[in-house]
């Protein structure tokens, strides 16, 4: 890091003595510009001026802290797109080297800024990683202009149509680095600034209608820059830098024009100013023929040409107050994507097992919609391959471990099987209290979704449990999985109805530097369709079965803007892979936590603020669940299919046989069947064959 030397100051108590007087311009204003009568060439704005909003840093985090690249990267990384310096003002005789963004960049500058209320924080960064620039050459011309920053001059486009004697007047007069306007052209090399220019000068003739101007330095912008501290890294052929503009200083202005040692007032949030950014280079010599020069909003290097700041920033203001709240983006980061970061730890792989299952389409014939009642229920589910158990013990256990599944006859515990039709994802569930051991009715079923990038991480969701303590509940806040904006909540599933769709809800702490001010509420897209949905809960001899149908459009659609929940929503889709978990919950004697016996299917932890709640994905697939032909299965030496309208049974002597339908109908029911049974009065289907003593039901199809 590299700070202005103090010796600037007896530069600037030099340079106020030749000072002259300065006196106001007439300045207009783009937006009001009137019609003049025989006049063309400014009645419009000929500009584009490209509008950046700053936002502003939250009170626990000082941009101004930053002490190496790899601190600078982080910060970096929160603040949102980069702004290109690419616009090519020099002669372009050495060639245009800028080529960020295409590929592997080498060449080329960018910025980014911050304000904390006080200062603004231009961040800039410039890339020579191949070091085609001349050695210490590289450098930033930032230029500021706090006041009417969508003024103009009423003649800058005399200057070059005036006669000879009076354009170098005119040029000067329509400068819009004018002293008593605040602000100037900062030059910013290798952590210094060695000048903050502005044109200096008095009314020429007492109001001639230009000026005759001097060009020095801003002062009392230069006192303010030389005590401030900058950032300065040169490190693997990119300059990262900060420069430090004080509201009340670097872009302070006269309170009174005609005196520049008076008082001067400071630019305050919500303010717009007038803003550009210039990158310098030398490739093979001084000579004008080897300038290579961008800027971030000129297309000119025509400072006398009414608006030379062209671009704008808009200085955001103060947050609403808690208690409203508006949503915005969060700065979610792809575990796949995840950049490396020089000493810097715990965020750089996923320390998550992420458990992946294939949730395959239902096959025609299979309509999970159409089950209602136990036995139906348990013929799909038999149908549908192996089940998930919800066995991570996940509260403080004091009640005891209950989960039994898996180990002998099952007293206590749930699982989830998952299908889908192509328009809704059906998650079905079963919860196993055979023995009343919990208290009634205090099973339930907690279904987290997650839609929408489904591997992505707060950058700093380890800074919940080590921050301040003021900090924590901000930043669990922040890394909370379940932002309605990304789509998707946690739903509260009892009894057959969903009480609530949860999501975080909040606004971008203090204007989004790197957390939230969250609000927790419903997703109320989300809960609308959850309503609407039929779903399906039977509590029956000690078992809940239930499913809870989650539409792709509704449930599970995520807004097409995240800034506006109320607009339209786009739909999950068959091949989206989505962030996915299940909690049971139950009861044992009471209230209290400790009485409180739940478990995850994924999450190890019930700590939805360390950045992956839903840690588990389900991908939705495009194959089909269902035999094509006839169906063999094996258990043990026995072996059931239909082949010419008769059923066929091998492994067995004889059996009493049950044949149900796909909805659970009872088709047929004979005893002591040996070897066959006639079919040819059952229509074509899918059908679940029980064979007494075998435990299972066996899929057959029949078809012609």
């Amino acid at each position: 890091m590299k700070k202005i030397s103090i010796l600037l100051t007896l530069a600037l108590f030099t340079f106020s003595a030749y000072a002259q007087t300065v006196t106001g311009g007439p300045w207009v204003q783009w937006l009001s510009e009137p019609a003049y009568d025989g006049v063309t060439g400014y009645a419009e704005n000929p500009y584009d001026n490209p509008e950046v909003i700053i936002e502003q840093a939250p009170d626990e985090v000082s941009p101004g802290s930053i002490d190496n690249a790899s601190s600078f990267d982080v910060a970096w990384s929160l603040l949102g797109d980069s702004m290109a310096v690419a616009n090519l003002t020099s002669n372009g005789v050495a060639g245009d080297k800028f080529d960020l963004g295409s590929g592997t960049p080498t060449f080329g500058a960018a910025w980014k800024g911050v304000h904390d209320g006080s200062n603004l924080y231009v961040m800039l960064k410039y890339w020579d990683v191949n070091s085609q620039a001349d050695a210490g050459s590289l450098s930033f011309e930032v230029m500021a202009q706090p006041t009417a920053h969508a003024r103009h001059e009423l003649s800058f486009t005399a200057a070059s149509d005036s006669a000879a004697a009076n354009v170098v007047a005119y040029q000067n007069m329509s400068y819009a680095r004018v002293v008593e306007l605040g602000g100037g052209k900062a030059f910013f090399s290798d952590g210094q600034v060695g000048s903050y220019d502005a044109g200096k000068g008095k009314k020429y003739n007492g109001g001639w209608g230009y000026w005759d101007a001097n060009w020095g330095n801003n002062d009392h912008g230069l006192a303010a820059l030389a005590s401030a501290t900058h950032f300065w890294d040169e490190a693997d052929g990119v300059i990262r830098a900060i420069l430090v503009m004080s509201f009340d200083g670097a872009l302070g202005y006269p309170a009174d024009l005609t005196d520049l040692d008076g008082d001067y007032l400071a630019v305050e949030v919500g303010d717009t100013i007038a803003f550009d950014i210039k990158s310098n280079a030398l490739f093979g010599g001084t000579g004008n023929d080897n300038k290579v020069e961008y800027f971030w909003s000129a297309d000119q290097n025509n400072g006398y040409a009414s608006n030379y700041y062209s671009g704008h920033l808009i200085l955001k203001a103060a947050p609403v107050e808690p208690g409203d709240y508006t949503v915005t983006g969060g700065p979610w980061v792809q575990w796949l994507s995840e950049p490396d970061y020089d000493g810097v730890t715990g965020y750089a792989e996923n320390p998550y097992d992420n458990p992946e299952v294939t949730v395959k389409k239902a096959a025609d014939g299979i309509s999970p919609e159409s089950i209602d009642n136990a036995t139906s229920f348990d013929n799909t589910w038999s149908l549908l391959g192996d089940s998930m158990a919800v066995a991570n013990l996940t509260s403080n256990g004091v009640a005891g471990d209950k989960f039994d599944l898996g180990s002998g006859t099952p007293t206590f515990g749930a699982a989830w099987k998952g299908v889908h039709d192509g328009s809704n994802l059906y998650v079905m569930l079963k919860y196993w209290d055979v023995n009343s051991q919990a208290d009634a009715g205090s099973l339930s079923f907690e279904v987290m979704a997650q839609p929408t990038a489904h591997a992505r991480h707060e950058l700093s969701f380890t800074a919940a449990s080590d921050s301040a303590t003021s900090n924590v509940v901000a930043y669990q806040n922040m890394s909370y999985a379940r932002v309605v904006e990304l789509g998707g909540g946690k739903a509260l599933f009892s009894d057959g109805q969903v009480g609530s769709y949860d999501a975080g809800k909040g606004k971008k702490y203090n204007g989004g530097w790197d957390y939230w001010d969250a609000n927790w509420g419903s997703n109320e897209h989300g809960l609308t369709a959850l309503a609407s949905a039929t779903h399906f809960w039977d509590e029956t001899d000690g078992v809940i079965r239930a499913i809870l149908v989650m539409s792709f459009d509704g449930a599970l659609g995520y807004p097409a803007d995240p800034y506006n929940l109320d607009g339209d929503y786009l739909t999950v889709e068959v091949g989206d892979t989505i962030a996915f978990d299940i909690k049971s919950n139950a009861l044992f004697g009471g209230t209290d936590n400790d009485n409180k016996v739940e478990y995850f299917w994924s999450a190890d932890r019930n700590n939805g603020y360390a950045s992956n709640y839903y840690s588990g994905y389900i991908a939705l697939s495009d194959k089909t669940i269902g035999p094509v032909g006839i169906e063999k299965r094996l258990f043990s030496n026995q072996r059931v299919y239909i082949h010419n309208d008769m059923l066929n049974i091998r492994g067995v002597e004889s059996a009493d046989v049950k044949v149900y339908s796909i909805t659970g109908t009872l088709v047929k029911s004979v005893r002591n069947v040996h070897g066959q049974l006639d079919m040819s009065d059952v229509i074509d289907g899918i059908y679940v064959v029980k064979l007494e003593g075998v435990p299972s039901g066996i899929k057959v199809v029949k078809s012609r």
